[in-house]
């Protein structure tokens, strides 16, 4: 239960710190936990993203911001998105298989799909004329 004083702080406390706080603190969480999972420590980490240890501890202490070049190094080291933007060219689709299973099918502008792990032949000889058909229509 928090406190009255806590409360009155949080209503005063403007939006947008309030979502970098929670964001914040989520990234560290699952920073750690990831360190945690895979055995690493932050020096190990620090060695094999090229930094000194204590840059690493200001980064999951919060004494000191992450920029997004460092966000794409910890994802491409500890193999996990950490942030994820929303694209706005990106549509979702669905499609079912021959054997009737459903797919989700993300398709770009530029016609990229990806999806989760289906059997590409099935997928491709039961949907590909829905699938063109979807792209060539802007979808």
């Amino acid at each position: 239960m928090r406190s009255k004083v806590a409360e009155r702080m949080l209503a005063k406390m403007p939006e947008d710190i309030k979502i970098f706080t929670d964001k914040y603190a989520d990234l560290i969480v699952l920073i750690n936990h990831t360190l945690k999972e895979k055995g690493l420590t932050q020096k190990a980490l620090a060695d094999r993203m090229d930094k000194r240890p204590s840059e690493i501890h200001k980064w999951l202490s919060g004494e000191h911001n992450f920029t997004l070049r460092s966000v794409a190094k910890l994802e491409a080291e500890l193999g996990l998105t950490l942030l994820e933007v929303p694209n706005p060219k990106k549509t979702e689709r669905e499609f079912t298989t021959s054997n009737g299973a459903k797919l989700n099918l993300y398709v770009n502008k530029t016609g990229y799909a990806s999806t989760d792990s289906f059997d590409q032949t099935d997928w491709l000889t039961t949907n590909s004329k829905d699938f063109t058909k979807e792209l060539s229509h802007g979808g």
